[in-house]
């Protein structure tokens, strides 16, 4: 039986992009490791670049936090671990707005439908 391990999701409405569910350093190793695969941390470290000039150990932490949230997966590999996306970048965003908007729909139910619905016409659109 495959059992699907859900990713832990926050959320700050004031952040930008990723940051809206992770950290700044969380979200540029996502988005390295989506656009590049499984790696080690010396090559998400490399591939940070001067950009993110972080430790070795700093980085290895957040990797780390990364799969005790469930969005990368470790496995042993020789001396070092590789790391690998648990989930792909549409799967989680999918995955963040549904619990965001079913959290907000179970806890707000008609202020939530109205906001939706004000921002459907303010659109154009018709719900």
């Amino acid at each position: 039986m495959n059992t699907v391990v859900e990713p832990t999701i926050f959320f700050k409405p004031s952040q930008r992009g990723l940051e809206k569910f992770l950290g700044r350093l969380e979200a540029a190793i996502m988005e390295i490791m989506w656009a590049s695969g499984p790696m080690t941390v010396k090559r998400a470290r490399y591939l940070l670049g001067e950009e993110h000039p972080y430790a070795y150990t700093t980085v290895m932490t957040v990797m780390n936090r990364l799969v005790e949230k469930r969005l990368l997966t470790r496995e042993k590999k020789g001396h070092s671990f590789l790391y690998t996306p648990a989930i792909s970048k549409k799967e989680f965003l999918y995955y963040a707005i549904e619990k965001i908007m079913s959290g907000l729909q179970n806890d707000f139910a008609g202020e939530t439908g109205e906001v939706f619905a004000r921002r459907f016409k303010k659109a154009g659109r018709k719900i």
